[in-house]
């Protein structure tokens, strides 16, 4: 299982830190975690000792946890959100 750490550089605004502009913000809205499909790269969003932050990679749901969607690599992550996955410039 690998550790994920937050990457510092993202900002507590979810949509800021995703590039998002405000149109953007209707299409691409934040849902529960528990609502995350099996089927898809996701995009989500974390809760640390620093706030609220998206993580910078894909992620797929998997039956009691979640891989990176790229490595395929079990990540130890415990989200709060999902939104669908957007190839956002970082």
């Amino acid at each position: 299982m690998t550790r994920v750490t937050i990457p510092t550089r993202l900002t507590t605004d979810l949509d800021q830190s995703a590039g998002c502009t405000g149109a953007d913000n209707l299409t691409m809205e934040w849902k529960p975690i528990a609502t995350a499909p099996f089927d898809r790269d996701l995009e989500l969003a974390v809760i640390n000792y620093d706030g609220t932050h998206a993580l910078a990679f894909s992620c797929r749901r998997i039956l009691g946890s979640w891989i990176n969607a790229e490595t395929k690599k079990k990540i130890e992550v415990y989200p709060t959100h999902w939104r669908e996955w957007q190839n956002y410039p970082r």
